[in-house]
């Protein structure tokens, strides 16, 4: 079952597949070729890096950090898509306006085939999808389980008044031999008529992949398992801030 909301509060939606690639496609001028490729949707070209800090002890303590370039991020004329093409993988991400899970996929589909033309991966070893949802609260303060129904528990000999939380939860997915991450943070909310939580679902699965097939088919399970969890974790008073509701 689908279910769309007139005002959805996704503010990235991405689907990510993770490689190993030949020695001979691991050079940074391969994966830039890539653009040659997709310039004319995604003008838009930056770096992307992995950093790595470091922390030593004892006589000689201090922090260093070193970064090394991955890959390259090329992002759409108003910024609210982009394609990474990574040593390890690739990435395509969809910002706030989110349309649907049609365009998100046909689209990271599309971009998929010329990354993976370009750099031919030796395998495909994990998929995910990653759903990050922003949903602001009218004040006045209120009880969290009015509109969620997964919530911190503070002991009831501790104060109850809380500024800030942060909560992850894995849930190992037997079905399909996955993992679903669900994150839920409150964070600085866009106006001050609104309390902002953070509802976060992260599902993936690693495994080695026979083709593109499996990877496609793989990805409707991930997105069809982060609709139940997301449905789960709110309250019908949640659902009436997005607005008319569709199902098909």
């Amino acid at each position: 079952m689908t279910i769309h909301y007139e005002n959805a509060p996704i503010t990235e939606a991405l689907i990510d597949i993770r490689v190993n690639l030949p020695v001979s496609a691991t050079g940074l001028r391969l994966l830039e070729s890539v653009h040659g490729r997709v310039r004319g949707t995604y003008p838009g070209k930056k770096r992307t890096l992995h950093v790595l800090g470091r922390f030593s002890g004892g006589d000689a303590v201090g922090a260093s950090a070193t970064q090394t370039q991955t890959g390259f991020a090329f992002s759409s004329e108003d910024g609210r898509q982009v394609f990474q093409a990574r040593h390890d993988g690739f990435t395509f991400s969809r910002l706030r306006p989110y349309v649907s899970w049609r365009e998100l996929r046909d689209e990271a589909r599309r971009l998929w085939e010329i990354y993976r033309e370009v750099v031919t991966p030796e395998t495909i070893d994990r998929v995910a999808v990653r759903y990050i949802n922003q949903i602001d609260i009218p004040l006045p303060a209120i009880e969290h389980k009015d509109y969620f129904r997964t919530t911190p528990e503070v002991s009831p000999v501790l104060p109850q008044g809380l500024s800030g939380f942060f909560m992850q939860l894995q849930f190992p997915q037997p079905d399909f031999g996955g993992l679903l991450i669900l994150t839920q943070a409150a964070v600085p909310a866009p106006n001050p008529n609104t309390n902002s939580v953070i509802l976060d679902i992260d599902v993936s699965k690693e495994a080695a992949l026979a083709d593109d097939e499996e990877v496609w088919g793989l990805l409707e399970v991930l997105r069809d398992k982060k609709n139940e969890f997301f449905e789960g974790c709110i309250t019908d008073r949640t659902r009436a801030l997005f607005g008319n509701r569709q199902e098909s």
